[in-house]
């Protein structure tokens, strides 16, 4: 019976310092030039809310975030670009990986699409692009055409 008590504690024990060695990543949001390292970041509909080092609670909105590191993903805001041409907006994308010098991205929104009369419309649904980046500036978006040469390229497999 000590025995088991004594594994059981152990077992317990190490699940405890495994949740607490995760909880040591340090986030950083980047806006207006200023880069705010935090323990935490909470992200709402319009705005981030970081808790500071020192005890204070920041709330920067979307609109004036750079970018930012959180739970181990990276988020930069990049010129949007639709078939090549420039949207003239800017959005938050994904880091997905480097090669190179080029950086690929991924965009994530939800859409709708389609046509309501020939019945080809689709409800609202999340619609994922993949971008070529070089220095900030695009390079190249990802398509049907090109996505079994360029995912390679960054190690993704292609299926």
């Amino acid at each position: 019976m000590k025995k088991l008590f004594a594994l059981l504690l152990l077992v317990m024990f190490a699940f405890v310092m495994e949740a607490s060695a995760g909880n040591e990543t340090l986030n950083y949001v980047k806006s207006g030039g200023k880069t705010y390292f935090c323990e935490k970041v909470r992200l709402g509909l319009f705005c981030a809310n970081i808790a500071l080092e020192d005890g204070n609670t920041l709330k920067i909105p979307f609109s004036k975030i750079d970018a930012y590191f959180c739970k181990g993903k990276l988020f930069e805001r990049l010129p949007l670009m639709r078939e090549g041409v420039p949207t003239g907006c800017n959005a938050m994308m994904k880091y997905v990986t480097t090669r190179n010098g080029l950086r690929l991205y991924e965009y994530s929104e939800y859409n709708e699409c389609g046509d309501l009369l020939d019945n080809t419309y689709k409800k609202a649904h999340l619609q994922t692009a993949y971008f070529v980046y070089k220095d900030g500036e695009f390079y190249l978006e990802v398509d049907k055409r090109n996505a079994p040469t360029v995912l390679p390229f960054f190690g993704i497999d292609v299926i």
